[in-house]
Parts: structure tokens; sequence; C-alpha cells
């Protein structure tokens, strides 16, 4: 049993969690502004709180169904009580009840309920209503003749939601493998409870429904494993299966020598378990393996799973304790940032880390990196565990990439766990990834971005799910991003290194590889690259500003959404740190739209494209357009392009740096059509000059200002 007196501290140790740091916000998690839970018959009626807190100073209403809403108001980062009649936890089994509790905010909270009796007590997390669901399968633990109370409930988030029950065994008159119907509105609650003899367990039950619903897996006293002593409430707000996964790295609990009970559901027939690399005999939906693990190790499966870590009884493993139940999520559902605090009274306190490799050393515990000594490989799975001491209090822990945690220490015949926390994504649904591009070439020193498509079996886009990406090669790194609601998560980096990079695109069981190749220095710098139309003709223009190994320029045409093609070529100047300008007239064009650009070739046969920023078009033009002077910057004179769609009035001048006219270049009537002015610097000293068109006529205005530099 668990002591009444370390309960309620224990409890709210367990809420200051889950303040989650870094990238949980971009996925669903547990955190929310609705929540409807309801709390499991235990020995007797209990004391019944619900424990609020959040990362920002907020406030709401907690409602129990029928009853009178009781505001609450919330600090940051402190635990705000609120307690519910204890007689919300007494029901009759297989009788629909009232007994829901509504949870409503201004801003996101995370919620726990306690259900206390003195030595029979737990706690569990409560689950938003934006991420319930509609299929579950429940978990518990089954009757050992001590206390023979196996439980589950459900709690109804809308009115009229047909809920469709299959019990995995029987209990009272309902037959195990016969489904049943029950209709229930918004706030009702339902409990089942089998009080039947050893083994019987509800465990693999499962619930549909047509709207979202709360699920709850309980027991008003378990025995873990059966025969161990002592017994406790277990309870757990379960997640939907559309959340289960199908990777798990785990780390025994420190100080049991006797190794921790573990579960592994299906949600699907015919899943194949494979534990340290041993194909379990495969199980079907609502099936489970139940095992005892002494070491750390590597659970997968073909397809989604639940999976539950039990602390034995103190008779059990040798040393004090107490049973505790503890949901542990797929890696894929880890965080990258954690907030714990420890349960006072207790003589041991211990952080179970489950890392990637790559953060190995650089994951930190209160700001200090956790000493690589601590970890320890767990197989070939890409992870490492570590069991770690922690003194009583708070504890933040924070890498750059997801990782889990679990809290939890021992006394005599007592114990508290709990995870850390987890996303909630629907991962369970994901199919596939598709990452581009599938190969591209960037100059060192530029960003470079990643786009993986996350999709269902239908090939639709998949929201919230994590994706990770590990550079290997000339920049090797890592990070994740999630999902959108078009179902790509981008990752972005730059690349310092010239050389090859393999970008490893990663969600679960699934991957896709990408190929990126950094180029050293550009040969050449451009400064500039325009284009003017005569005509038929386009004429462009292009500066440099140096020059290495430079063999020469192709230029290259296109027309919209065609293919492009080499119209002419220009010699380079080699290796040069003077500036250099260059030309090429593309002549006796059609009229229409064309893009160009630039293929720069070193004698090596390296290359790289310049694009022109504007779009061609050959005819009348359609609007009205400044371009950057040419050459540019100048000595004593450069060109200047406007164009006019309609007829009217002009006027070109140029300003010094503050702001004085020193210049009109053209003023008067002009009609429709292409223009090049030219404006002569011979009167003016080296510095930053602004060139301005301004035009009004045919019921138009147009204004716009470039920027020049003289050197001289």
């Amino acid at each position: 049993m668990k002591h009444a007196n370390k309960m309620f501290s224990a409890f709210v140790a367990l809420l200051m969690m889950l303040l989650l740091t870094g990238q949980s916000i971009s996925a669903p998690d547990s955190k929310g502004t609705d929540f409807w839970l309801m709390f499991n018959s235990n020995l007797g009626t209990p004391t019944l709180t619900v424990f609020i807190t959040s990362d920002v100073n907020t406030s709401g209403t907690v409602t129990p169904q029928g009853g009178a809403p009781i505001p609450f108001v919330v600090v940051a980062n402190v635990v705000t009580p609120v307690v519910i009649p204890g007689s919300y936890a007494n029901h009759s089994s297989d009788v629909i009840d009232s007994k829901g509790i509504h949870v409503v905010a201004l801003n996101e909270v995370t919620v726990y309920g306690l259900n206390y009796i003195a030595f029979t007590t737990d706690a569990y997390l409560g689950l938003p209503t934006d991420i319930l669901g509609t299929d579950y399968v429940v978990m518990t633990y089954r009757n050992s003749n001590v206390v023979n109370g196996v439980e589950f409930g459900v709690v109804a988030t809308q009115d009229n939601t047909t809920i469709t029950i299959t019990p995995s065994v029987t209990t009272g008159p309902r037959v195990a493998g016969v489904p049943y119907n029950i209709v229930m509105n918004q706030g009702q609650t339902y409990e089942l409870q089998n009080t039947g003899a050893a083994p019987n367990d509800l465990t693999g039950t499962t619930i549909t429904s047509d709207k979202p619903i709360g699920v709850m897996g309980a027991h008003q006293c378990a025995n873990i494993p059966a025969g161990a002593v002592f017994c406790d409430h277990i309870c757990e707000m379960l997640p939907p299966t559309s959340t289960w996964g199908k990777n798990f790295v785990t780390v025994p609990l420190r100080s049991r020598v006797n190794g921790d009970t573990w579960r592994i559901m299906a949600s699907q027939n015919a899943t194949t378990v494979t534990i340290n690399g041993v194909p379990q005999a495969p199980i079907n939906a609502g099936n489970f393996i139940e095992t005892i693990l002494t070491g750390q190790s590597v659970i997968t499966s073909d397809k989604p799973v639940l999976v539950a870590q039990y602390s034995n009884g103190s008779s059990f493993s040798g040393n004090p304790g107490d049973p505790f139940m503890m949901i542990c999520p797929p890696f894929e559902q880890y965080l990258a940032g954690y907030t714990l605090t420890t349960v006072s009274g207790y003589v041991a306190h211990y952080i179970n880390i489950v890392a990637p490799n790559s953060v190995v050393g650089a994951l930190t515990l209160d700001g200090v990196p956790v000493p690589v000594v601590e970890f320890t490989a767990i197989g070939a799975s890409g992870f490492s565990g570590a069991q770690v001491a922690v003194a009583p209090g708070s504890h933040t822990l924070a890498a750059t990439l997801p990782f889990g945690v679990f809290q939890y220490g021992f006394n005599d015949d007592d114990s508290y766990g709990y995870p850390g926390g987890l996303s909630l994504s629907p991962i369970a649904i994901v199919s596939g990834i598709d990452a581009t591009p599938e190969f591209a070439i960037n100059p060192t020193n530029t960003q470079h971005c990643v786009d993986a498509f996350v999709f269902d079996q239908n090939n639709l886009p998949v929201n919230g799910i994590r994706v990770d990406f590990e550079q290997r090669g000339a920049n090797p790194g890592a990070g994740f991003a999630f999902s959108g609601v078009n179902g790509i998560a981008q990752y972005c980096y730059t690349g310092t290194n010239a050389g090859l990079d393999t970008i490893i695109c990663t969600s679960g069981s699934f991957a896709d590889t990408v190929f990126k190749r950094w180029e050293g220095a550009l040969p050449v710098e451009l400064t500039s690259f325009t284009s003017t139309i005569n005509g038929t003709s386009v004429e462009l223009r292009w500066s440099t500003s140096a020059e290495i190994n430079n063999s020469a320029f192709d230029v290259e045409r296109s027309s919209i959404n065609g293919e492009w093609s080499k119209v002419g070529s220009v010699a380079g100047n080699g290796t040069t740190t003077q500036p250099k300008n260059y030309e090429f007239t593309d002549r006796n064009l059609a009229s229409g739209k064309y893009n160009y650009r630039l293929k720069q070739i070193d004698f090596n046969g390296n290359f790289e494209y310049f694009n022109l920023s504007n779009e061609i078009e050959i005819g009348v033009p359609q609007k009205f357009d400044l371009s950057q002077n040419y050459p540019n910057p100048f000595n004593p004179s450069t060109k200047i392009n406007f164009t006019l769609p309609v007829d009217g009035n002009i006027v070109m001048s140029v300003f010094d740096n503050s702001g004085r006219l020193v210049s009109k270049i053209s003023e008067g009537f002009k009609t429709a059509g292409y223009y090049t002015v030219d404006f002569s610097a011979a009167n003016l000293s080296s510095g930053v000059y602004f060139y301005k068109l301004e035009f009004n006529g045919s019921g138009q205005n147009f204004a716009k200002t470039m920027k020049m530099t003289v050197i001289k």
C-alpha cells in the first residue's frame, strides 16, 4: 500500500511536470483548454481532487456534471487544486450515470485527477478533448483474488454518442466477445467492473464510438504481479489507438533486482512483436504479451501497440516499493524538454532517460550535461539509456533532439512514477514519408531546406507528426520538425563545409533519404544582372566584382513552363579582382514571355547558375517598371531602362543621399513603350544616389525609386 500522507505530495509533484519546452507546442499533446474527465471506483468513497497547472497565468471553471461551476485561478507554474465531491467516483457497474467532470480554461493547462483513499490512491493525466478519439482498447491489470475489481470507464464529450463495447471477459450480463451498445450524452459516465476470480481481466476490451470519448483503464486495488503484495488502486486515462506506435526503447527501474512487469497490447489482428530481436508469437487485437524485463530493451512491432511498464510489489522485488503503472510512449512521441519534480518523503529518486546517441554528452540536467558514463547503448537502436539518481526537488532536462524521460522513487511499501510527458500525434495512421528535393547543389554558407511529406494509406497529409532529420557527410548534424496541416515537416540548415551530405529523414519505422552537395566559395561574384527589351531583342548585361578561374558564361533562355536552352556564350576573364562588365543580345524573339539565366563555368568544368530576377515579355509593356541602372557602380555614365504601359507625363530625377535633387534626366509626355535614358555623373562626387521615376496620365499614377553608386 502507498502511504496516505505521501500520496498527496506525490500527486502535487506529478502535476508540476509537463510544462514542456521546445517543439512540443508544434504537435498535439496533453495540454488543452477543454477536458472531460471521470473518476473510477475505489475501495470506498474517496477524496477527489482535480489539479490544474499551466506555464502562464490563466483561469477557468471545473464543473461536476449536474453541479455548480467551481471557478479557479492558476498562477504560472503553480498547482491549483479543485476538490470534487467523493460521490463522483462511486459507480454501479454497467449503469450510465452523470458523473463527468468538465474543465474549461482560458489558456492551455495540464490537468490531473487524484483518487485518494488512505493506502489505495492513484492519479492520472487528463487528456484534452481535442485529442480524444473514437477507437480504444482497454489496458489495466488482472484480478488476483486479493481485491477483485478490474474496471474501465467511459466519459462522453457530446450528446447522443453511440458507444460499442466488446468486453474481453464475461462481466455480469455482458458476454465476452459479444458487442453491445450504449448511448450517452455529454458529461455522462459509464463503468464496467469485473469482480470475478483470477485471472479475470478487462484488458483487451475494445471501445468504439461515433463521437470522441474519454476512456479510463483502472483497478480498485491491483497486485502486480499476481500474488505479490501489496495492492494499489491504479487508473490511467488511455490514449486512442491512433496515437499508438511501433518503436519503443526501454530502461528498467533502478534498484529493482528482479526486473519490471511489461505489457504490450495490439490494436490490430496478426500483430508481430519483437523484443530484443526475438519475435514473439503473433497476437490479435486486444491480446497482449506480459513479460518481465530485467535490462534495457528494444520493443518493435509491425502494427501499432500500447506499452505499459509496471513497478512490482515489494515482496517480488526484494526492495522497498509498491506497484505503479506507466504508459511508455513510442520514441516518435518523445519531446525535447521536460520539467520534473520529485516527491517528498521518499528515500530514493531516479530519472530514467532514453536519448538518441547523437545527443549523449550534450543532453543537460539542470543546465549541466549528463556525463557520458551514465549512459549505456540500448542494443543497435540508436538510443542510449541512463538511470540517474537525483536529489529532491525540481529538475529540468533539455536536448536538441527529442528524448524520453521517466521520473520515479521508492520507499518502504511505497513508490511513485510517471512519464515526463508525451506527444499525442496520430502516428498510428502514418503510411510513409517522401522527402524533397532528392538532390540539390548549394554554395557553402547558405541555407538548404528539406520538406518531408507525411502521408496516410490514402496518400493524404497527416498533421502533427514528428520527423527526425540526420545529416551525415560534410556537415554532420541533426534536428526535427513537425508536419503541418499540409503534411510537410520542413527542416533547414546551413552547410559550412564543401562536400556531399546524406540527409536521412525518419518517422518511426518510415524513412527517406535525400542528398545535398555543397560547393566552396563561388568562382564569380555577380553584382548585377539586368535586361533591356529593344523591339524583338533582349539585351542582357551583367557585372562581376571578382572572378576566379572563370572560363565563360553560357546564356540560357526558357519560355514560361518550357525547357532551358543555350542561346549563346560570353568568354570570362579567368581570375581577376577587378570589376568586369558583360553583355549579350538575344535577337528576333517572337512575342511571349521568357526567363534568362547565366551558367557560369570554370576551367575545371564546375558551374553555377545566376537567374535574371525579372521575367521578359516581348510586346507592349503590360506594367510600369524601372530597372536597375547599368553599369552599377559606374563612372561617369550609366543607362536606366523603364517601361510605360500607357501614355502620360514622366519625370526622371536623381537625388543625393540627403534627398537633395541633383539632376532631372528626363521630363515630358511619352507614349506607351520601352525607354532607355543616359545619365552622366561627371559633375558628381563618389557616393550613393537615388533615381526616381514619376508618371501620371491616362488615369494612372506610378512612382518608383532605385539606388545607384558612383565610384571615381
